[in-house]
């Protein structure tokens, strides 16, 4: 009986050390996804293979196998995206720019450099689908706005920090474009890893498509759906979040309305819908 006892004992051990180390792999990957959203760059994306490289495959089923490999395809593909080099083309010509305006004429290198990465925003943007090309349509808009303060500079126009201001709001937003698809796709490839090892599931917040529902988030079988709402519902002045629970079987709940305690709050959540 003793035995039978503490073979129990080090099978639950094990077992406890297992999810303990499984969890931790798990919170890993959540990082790496945060950096590369706070900051898309080569490097943040490396984090995210190096994190995906790092989940075990023993124990996955086939499906998890499969999202976690298309996972690790895309973000190989961000990584060695030659967007991040006419990225960096923008930065040193608008810093030349800004630096010695004097005698720059439209063929000044950051009239260039600005055009043609907004040109390629809007050619990802017709590439990808609804919910990543939104994405590249920012970039695409801000570039365009960061091509005329440039022109506007070049003609004359001496207001430096509007000019860094429109191009760092390019910047931004394709640094964030860049990387999207691999983060949807990295979020993604975490929830089938925890989900294949039995472990409870809080997903990350997951983009969809254009239509009610911003975003969606995976919490143990259910899963969420999330919309930002103007200040249209009484008793909200500040907007609220609207969330409908789906169970496993499909079957949706009702919508339930979570007020924001101050304008500020729904900007915030607003500005967040950008880096999903």
């Amino acid at each position: 009986m003793e035995d039978s006892t503490m073979n129990t004992d080090v099978t639950a051990a094990v077992r406890e050390s297992v999810t303990a180390a499984m969890r931790e792999l798990l919170t890993a990957g959540q990082e790496a996804v945060r950096a590369a959203e706070h900051r898309g760059s080569p490097e943040t994306v490396a984090g995210l293979d190096k994190a995906l490289c790092a989940l075990p495959l023993l124990d996955m089923d086939d499906q998890a196998h499969r999202i976690l490999n298309h996972a690790l395809t895309v973000v190989t593909r961000a990584e060695d995206a030659d967007e991040w080099t006419l990225l960096a083309d923008v930065e040193h010509a608008v810093s030349r720019l800004m630096h010695e305006p004097d005698g720059a004429t439209l063929e000044h290198p950051a009239v260039l450099a600005v055009g043609n990465l907004a040109m390629r925003c809007s050619t990802r943007e017709r590439e990808a689908g609804m919910a990543v090309g939104r994405a590249w349509s920012r970039g695409y808009m801000a570039g365009m706005e960061a091509l005329r303060m440039v022109t506007g500079a070049i003609y004359g126009e001496r207001d430096g920090r509007a000019l860094d201001k429109a191009v760092t709001e390019f910047l931004t937003a394709v640094r964030r474009a860049i990387p999207y698809a691999a983060l949807y796709e990295t979020r993604r490839a975490l929830v089938e890893f925890a989900r294949s090892y039995g472990l409870f599931v809080i997903g990350m917040r997951q983009t969809l498509p254009p239509g009610r529902w911003e975003y969606a988030r995976r919490i143990g079988t259910a899963v969420f759906l999330f919309e930002i709402v103007p200040p249209l519902v009484e008793g909200h002045p500040y907007g609220s979040v609207a969330v409908r629970r789906t169970a496993e079987d499909g079957t949706a709940g009702p919508v339930r309305y979570f007020p924001f305690r101050s304008i500020e709050a729904h900007h915030a959540a607003n500005e967040a819908l950008y880096v999903i």
